[in-house]
This record gives C-alpha cells, sequence and structure tokens, in this order.
C-alpha cells in the first residue's frame, strides 16, 4: 500500500471545507464562531434539539444583560418562598402589634382619667367629652405641676362653659334669667333652677375655675384670632404707650420669638369679672355658691386697688349670707359696721361668720383698724358660742374635734393604690358625691372652728400692737395666746389623724410666732431706748457729788428716776429672755411647722 503525503493530505482536507464552505476566502477567513459547550451539533441527532434555558455561567453573555442576569442570578424559587413567608410573618406580627399597642394606650390613658374622675368628680349627666375636658382642666390648674398653665386651663374651663351653655351638647332647656343689677353690676345669667344639683354644681365650678385663670391671666395677651397660643405680658409688647419694652425671657422650646406689635395683640382672657358676676346673677346657685363668687370678687377688686367697689361688694356677700338664714332673722348683722349683734349669736351661720371674718380682713388691709377690730371681736364671739358636736359632750375649744379621718386613708392615697381603684372604677362606677353643706346652718365647735378662733386672735393681736402704744401689751397677750392654743390644736389633731382645718392651723401658728418674735424685739428695743434717754438725761442734768455721785447719780437724778431706770433694765432683760423662749417653741413646733413627709415608695421596694 502506497503511503499518502502530507501534502496530499493537506489538499483533501481543505478542498473538503471548500466544498463545504464555498464563501469562505481560503487567505482572509476567520476561524468558526465558538460553539457553545451545551449545545450539540445538530449532525449527531436525529431530529432538532428542544430549546432550553442557558446556565449564565457556562456562555458569554452581553453587557446589555447584565442587569437582567444578576436579577436572576438573586431571584429564585427557594428565596421566593422565603420572602413570602418573611413578608406574612410581617404583616401578622404589625397587625398584632399596632392594635394592641393602640388598645394599651385607650386602657392606659382610661385608667388614668379615671383615676382623675376620683380626684375631680364629673357629673355623670353631661355628656362624654364634657366630663372628660373639666377633669382635664382640673387637673391642669390643681395637679403636681412645678407651674400651672394657666392659659392651658383657661381655654379649657371656657370650652367647659361654652358646651353647658349650648343646646346642642349639654345646654338643653336652659333659660335665659334676667340681669341682676345692683349699683354698677349688671351681667346675664341662666335660670338653671330646672337642672339636677350635679349639673348645677359642675357649672359652677367651671365658673369659677374660669374665675381663677382670667386672675392669672390679667395683664397678658395673645396674638388677634389665635385661640391656643403664647401668652406675652403686656410690659414686653412694644407700642405708642411702652416705648421700651421689657425683654422676653428665653425659651428653650422656641428660641427667640419674634413680639408682636400692640396693634396685632387682644386681651388673652376675658376679665375674672365676667365670671363672677354671672354666677352671682345665676338662678339656681346656691347661698354657699354666690357667696363665695361675691367674697372671690371683692378680692380681686382688694387686688386691683379698686377699695370702693370691694367694699360694696362684701355688703352685698353680707346680704346674700343674711338672706339664706332661717326663719325671720334677717338683722343678724349690722349692715353700716359688720359687726355680729349680740342677742343674734344663736343664729349666726357658717356664711355670716365667714363673710364677716372677709369683711374686717379687708378693712384692716385698707387701714381702718378702728372698724376691723370690733367685727374680730363680734367674730370671736359668736364662735365661741357655738355648740358643741353632736356625738359628744362639752369639749374644751382647743381639743373639740370631729370624725376621725380612717387611718388606712393616706396609703390608699399613696403608691399604686389609686391605679388599683381606677381599675375598679372602669368597671363599677362610683357615684357623684353628696351636695356640700349650703352654709345656711349653724356650724359645731370642732377643730376647724378652733383654728378659725385662733386666726382672728392673730389678727386681733396685730391690730392692738400697732395701733396703740397703751395696748402693746395686750396685743402681745393676744398673739401669745394665739400661738398657744394653735400649738395645743395641731397636737390634738396629729393626735386624732384628722387634717380638715389643719392647713390653716399651720399657718397661723407660723405667723403667729413671726409676730410674736416682732413685737417681742420691738419691746426689746423700745426698753432699752427709754433705758438709754433717761441714763442720757440724768448724766446730763446731775453735777453734784458725795454719795449720790459716787454711785453714778447726779443731784438731779433722785431715787425715783434710779429705781425707774433699775425698772427699765429689768423689762430689757425680761423681753430679752422672752426672745430665748419664743426660739425654744420655735424648735418645739417645728414637727408642727414643717412635717416629716414619708418617702414615697415605688413598685420595686424591698421593705414596707
Amino acid at each position: 500500500m502506497s503511503r499518502t503525503t502530507p501534502s496530499a493530505l493537506f489538499t483533501r482536507r481543505t478542498l473538503r471545507s471548500l466544498c463545504r464552505n464555498p464563501t469562505i476566502d481560503f487567505f482572509y477567513s476567520k476561524s468558526p464562531p465558538s460553539r457553545p459547550f451545551t449545545h450539540k451539533p445538530s449532525l449527531l441527532l436525529v431530529a432538532r434539539p428542544f430549546s432550553r434555558p442557558q446556565l449564565p455561567f457556562l456562555h458569554p453573555i452581553s453587557r446589555t444583560n447584565i442587569a437582567q442576569t444578576q436579577l436572576g442570578r438573586f431571584i429564585s424559587t427557594e428565596r421566593k418562598q422565603r420572602w413570602k413567608a418573611q413578608l406574612w410573618s410581617q404583616l401578622r406580627f404589625h397587625a398584632y402589634l399596632w392594635p394592641s399597642v393602640l388598645l394599651a394606650a385607650i386602657l392606659l390613658l382610661g385608667v388614668q382619667h379615671t383615676k382623675l374622675e376620683r380626684d375631680y368628680p364629673t357629673p355623670r349627666e353631661w355628656t362624654f367629652w364634657s366630663r372628660w375636658i373639666l377633669r382635664d382642666a382640673k387637673y391642669t390648674e390643681f395637679g403636681e405641676h412645678l407651674l400651672t398653665d394657666w392659659e392651658k386651663a383657661g381655654y379649657l374651663y371656657t370650652e367647659v362653659i361654652r358646651r353647658l351653655e349650648s343646646e346642642k351638647y349639654d345646654g338643653q332647656n336652659l333659660i335665659e334669667g334676667e340681669a341682676s343689677i345692683r349699683g354698677s353690676f349688671a351681667n346675664a345669667g341662666f335660670d338653671i333652677s330646672a337642672k339636677s344639683e350635679p349639673w348645677r354644681r359642675g357649672y359652677y365650678e367651671a365658673l369659677m375655675g374660669a374665675g381663677r385663670a382670667a386672675e392669672h391671666l390679667d395683664g397678658m395677651c395673645k396674638r388677634k384670632g389665635q385661640v391656643r397660643g403664647r401668652v406675652y405680658p403686656r410690659e414686653s409688647i412694644p407700642g405708642p404707650d411702652n416705648p421700651r419694652p421689657k425683654p422676653l425671657p428665653f425659651d428653650k422650646n422656641r428660641g427667640h420669638e419674634n413680639v408682636p406689635t400692640a396693634d396685632e395683640v387682644e386681651d388673652a382672657f376675658p376679665p375674672p369679672e365676667k365670671f363672677y358676676l354671672k354666677v352671682l346673677t345665676t338662678n339656681g346657685f346656691d347661698t354657699r355658691q354666690r357667696l363665695e363668687a361675691a367674697m372671690a370678687y371683692a378680692d380681686w377688686c382688694d387686688f386691683k386697688g379698686l377699695t370702693e367697689t370691694a367694699e360694696e361688694t362684701y355688703r352685698w356677700a353680707v346680704d346674700i349670707a343674711q338672706a339664706g338664714v332661717p326663719g325671720s332673722a334677717a338683722d343678724v348683722v349690722d349692715m353700716k359696721t359688720g359687726v355680729i349683734h349680740k342677742d343674734k349669736e344663736d343664729v349666726v351661720t357658717e356664711n355670716i361668720l365667714k363673710v364677716c371674718t372677709a369683711l374686717g380682713v379687708h378693712h384692716a388691709k385698707t387701714g381702718d383698724v378702728k372698724q376691723a377690730l370690733p367685727i374680730f371681736l363680734s367674730v370671736l364671739r359668736a364662735r365661741k358660742s357655738l355648740p358643741p358636736p353632736p356625738s359628744s359632750g362639752p369639749l374644751d375649744p382647743t381639743v373639740s374635734g370631729s370624725t376621725n379621718t380612717p387611718k388606712g386613708q393616706e396609703q390608699k392615697d399613696q403608691g399604686i393604690w389609686p391605679y388599683v381603684h381606677a381599675l375598679k372604677d372602669l368597671i363599677i362606677e362610683r357615684p357623684y358625691p353628696p351636695a356640700p353643706s349650703s352654709g345656711n346652718e349653724r356650724p359645731f365647735h370642732t377643730l376647724k372652728e378652733a383654728c378659725e378662733e385662733v386666726g382672728l386672735m392673730t389678727y386681733i393681736g396685730e391690730i392692738l400692737f400697732a395701733t396703740s402704744d397703751s395696748e402693746r401689751e395686750k396685743g402681745l397677750s393676744w398673739t401669745r395666746d394665739s400661738v398657744e392654743a394653735a400649738e395645743a390644736v395641731m397636737w390634738v389633731m396629729d393626735e386624732r389623724k384628722e387634717d380638715d382645718g389643719k392647713e390653716r392651723c399651720r399657718e397661723c401658728l407660723e405667723t403667729g410666732l413671726q409676730n410674736w418674735k416682732a413685737m417681742a424685739r420691738q419691746m426689746s428695743r423700745l426698753a432699752a431706748q427709754k433705758e438709754h434717754e433717761l441714763a442720757d438725761a440724768s448724766g446730763g442734768s446731775g453735777s453734784g457729788s458725795g454719795l449720790l455721785g459716787s454711785l453714778g447719780f447726779g443731784w438731779g437724778l433722785g431715787l425715783g428716776k434710779a429705781k425707774q431706770l433699775e425698772q427699765l433694765r429689768q423689762e430689757k432683760q425680761r423681753w430679752e429672755e422672752e426672745n430665748m423662749q419664743i426660739e425654744l417653741r420655735k424648735e418645739k413646733t417645728l414637727p408642727l411647722t414643717q412635717p416629716l413627709k414619708p418617702v414615697s415608695r415605688g413598685w420595686m421596694a424591698t421593705s414596707w
């Protein structure tokens, strides 16, 4: 067999390829495109293969499909299933979580307002939001805050009044009352006599609260047309009447704020007399409510310097108190002097005692002590003639008492107990508190009344000491007796665990101690001054010698002046000793004037 040469073999292969690809140039042809590894040549198959997805990591891809290829690599069937499971689990978690958080917040808010309902009861017949707003207003005013937000409290009180006077909410069947006019006072109120007592009491509390807020917002202003917002003092508003306004204090929440001009502001709140006179002219309030409104308005007039208006309002209050006296005893108090008649002391009511004391304080503040002293003496005489409580026999004025406060009351009002009772009130609503006394009854001689007597004795001691040099000893004696009586009453209150009137007694004790110390110092200073004057006079007039001269007395002094000088020295020493006794009394009464408060224990306390 003959062998085939390489040239012949090359020629055959070349010719064979040329026959298969006649379009390929022999000299300028390129190598055929690379065949994918996954594709099998069609010559080896009987039929054309079905198209199937190409594995992206086994063949080259174009740059235009890089994003789609990356997404294709990232998404897979397992990941889709896992994402769906996670999505549904998250949806279920949030579907359970946020409704639970919302319900828990509503529950906590309800418990909080249920606790506030225990502290500040609201009428049950009011609508839900009227009760809510009144509770919030009282908490804003009386809550344990560092500073009271009077702007918020005033807005809430006025909102309650608006709802109560609107037929759309809680003011159905209100009757427009005629304006009660007395002198220069005129204001139109409503006739609420057809309403229930809780409704009337809540309306009265809202009006008085708005009056208190108006007193604190006097002299404040706000931007025109602004319902809520920051209030500014008038002295900080630039205008023609205030060319040099006082700068506002820096507010860390608002920073430095541009103060509006005088043309851009208006009064922040209505005047207090709008609310006080509405109480006085509304038909349906009892004697005590109308009397407190009159006294509050008179005290406000005293504060503003309207002495005549205040005195007229006080006499109006005396007329209101006398109108509530049962029977025909309508002339218990002399309307000209304000003194309680001696033959009418057996019909004196609590309202009369209260308004006569306030009238005496008004005269004392204005400097008319000649009218104040008889009023205080008549009120003190009337209080000492009060009968003892019916549950006990005759008691000493300093130790008479009322019903005791339960010992567990303090524990109930601390710690977690208020919230426990609030949860209980969510299930069983507490009844509205009974109506307080109208003040038309004669009070009993209790520890609270003894505290009022102590206050009267303090007033009388101040007046006697300040008005007459000859009555200074009496004034100091009255003050000393008031301190001893206040101390005795407070020790009895501590023993019996009573708090009614205790704050009043504490104030009287502190005031009495301060007055007593000031009076004793002044008496000591006067005695030293008299001693010095007498010694100077004797030294200047005496020029003799002998035994009296050797003793330090001149001829002009004599034995009488020497004795008088010795008495002055003894009197000075006596007042110095009394000053020391006052200091010892202060230390003795320190637990009464500054009682130690128990440390509030938290839930995590280890000892009880």
